[in-house]
């Protein structure tokens, strides 16, 4: 069974993407995800070492590739769920460029990140006051308990704002899925830590209703999956009931704490087991998102950790 790795995991090491790709190959992996500080520039190389290397491209992580002139990277420089019409229209055109990107390289799935709703508080002024979660820093206050309570009031909050965003990102998805559909590749969202991030579980299985192409899909991040359910958020077990049949992919890391994901599997306390369901999904694209300090050595292991969860399986 192949995995995939992230390019971010070299993120800040400036190496050109013939290093990134033999070292890639190293680890032993056979695919790779193109990540989203990947330059326009770099593309050329990155083809070239890709053939060198015999890797083959999973997915994109938008936005990818990152314009000459753009000096921001990040994966949320742009929103396709916005409400700002102007705002959003330049997040349309960067993904349409990531698609094209994704075309070029044969990549299955494009991965991208939502957005974030503004929460409001009820107030008799200019509709209301600015509201950010406070579930992370209530659980940390607790000494690692969650506040269900507390989660209930915050998504009550998100659903008065939510409505504008799932307009928004229609008008963007009305937009895109043709082009996704013509090329064969999937548009995906990724779901994100915190109660603003969008789209939640619920409102991706919505979508889908939404719009019944397989061009639209959900991807599961591990990490960001287990911190959601370590605060009192989304369950692990209710966000894959709204959306394991719709999942695509995944993004494989652990979580150490509350907070510090992107970790090897096996450096935290993610039961993978639990997730046997989810990572024997056929066709499933399996990607390794660990950040840049995990070692080589730990990285090793953590694969082999999820090679074991999927034979036993």
């Amino acid at each position: 069974m192949d995995f995939s790795l992230s390019s971010s995991y070299f993120a800040g090491y400036q190496l050109s993407p013939e290093a990134m790709a033999a070292e890639t190959r190293a680890l032993g992996f056979a695919q790779v995800e193109l990540g989203y500080f990947t330059r326009e520039t770099c593309l050329p190389s990155w083809q070239r070492a890709l053939s060198q290397e015999g890797l083959s491209v999973s997915s994109i992580h938008a936005f990818c590739p990152v314009p000459v002139e753009m000096p921001q990277l990040g994966p949320e420089v742009f929103s396709l769920a916005t409400p700002n019409r102007d705002e959003q229209m330049a997040a349309i055109r960067a993904m349409r460029r990531t698609l094209h990107c994704a075309e070029e390289v044969n990549a299955r799935a494009v991965v991208v990140h939502g957005g974030r709703v503004i929460l409001r508080r009820p107030g008799f002024l200019f509709g209301g006051r600015p509201y950010r979660s406070q579930l992370e820093q209530v659980f940390l206050q607790n000494n690692g308990v969650a506040d269900h309570a507390l989660a209930k009031e915050e998504h009550r909050l998100r659903m008065a704002e939510a409505g504008r965003w799932l307009d928004a990102v229609s008008f963007a998805l009305d937009s895109l899925l043709p082009a996704f559909e013509t090329a064969g590749i999937i548009l995906a969202f990724e779901n994100l830590p915190g109660v603003e991030a969008f789209p939640d579980p619920a409102e991706m299985a919505f979508l889908r209703q939404r719009f019944p192409t397989s061009a639209l899909g959900a991807w599961y991040d591990i990490g960001h999956g287990e911190r959601k359910a370590r605060v009192g958020d989304w369950p692990v077990e209710e966000t894959l009931a709204q959306t394991l049949d719709l999942t695509v992919g995944v993004h494989l890391h652990d979580v150490r704490g509350l907070d510090e994901d992107h970790r090897a599997p096996g450096e935290g306390s993610v039961n993978f087991t639990a997730l046997k369901t989810l990572l024997t999904r056929p066709k499933l694209i399996r990607v390794f998102e660990p950040a840049p300090q995990v070692s080589r050595s730990a990285l090793r292991q953590g694969v082999e950790i999820i090679r074991r969860c999927l034979d036993e399986a």
